[in-house]
């Protein structure tokens, strides 16, 4: 079966003309919110037929639907995306496919990433080993690359964020 991740949450309906608003912190949103591509809603396989953005969410039509009342059933659901079809490049990736991987500085290994912490301005990985606990910011600061083959992120000075 095909590869869902959840993309965003409609948490309600914008106007009288159809729209669903949607908060997203995916980091890919350009890539799943345009026109003509294809999101899941409760179990429901939708067309986007517009798109725009709203302050922090995320306005879309779907299905060509212009009826408030055909899209207020859509409230509280997540949105899923099929992850193939965010084509992604051989060096990108998305936030999620760092949880689990194994965190290395030089040839010491720091621990697993057990959580990402989004903010605005950057974001966080949490990284757990047999000790303790510590978040190292994804800047170039820190992250070296991401090996999506190995999961393994190789970090420079990572082990100064473990004292």
């Amino acid at each position: 079966m095909e590869e869902l991740i959840i993309v965003g949450k409609v948490i309600n309906f914008f106007g009288i003309k159809g729209e669903l608003k949607i908060k997203s912190n995916f980091d890919k949103k350009d890539k799943v919110f345009k026109i003509n591509n294809y999101i899941l809603i409760n179990n429901e396989n939708l067309k986007i037929t517009s798109v725009r953005y709203h302050k922090n969410n995320i306005l879309i039509r779907v299905n060509d639907i212009n009826d408030i009342n055909e899209i207020t059933k859509y409230i509280g659901y997540n949105v899923y995306f099929k992850k193939s079809n965010l084509h992604l490049e051989d060096n990108e990736y998305i936030l999620q496919d760092l949880i689990g991987a194994e965190v290395i500085d030089d040839e010491t290994k720091l621990g697993k990433v057990i959580e990402i912490y989004e903010s605005n301005n950057t974001n966080y990985i949490k990284v757990k080993n047999d000790t303790k606990t510590f978040l190292i910011p994804l800047i170039d600061n820190y992250i070296k690359y991401f090996d999506k083959d190995t999961k393994t992120i190789y970090t420079i000075n990572g082990k100064s964020l473990t004292l």
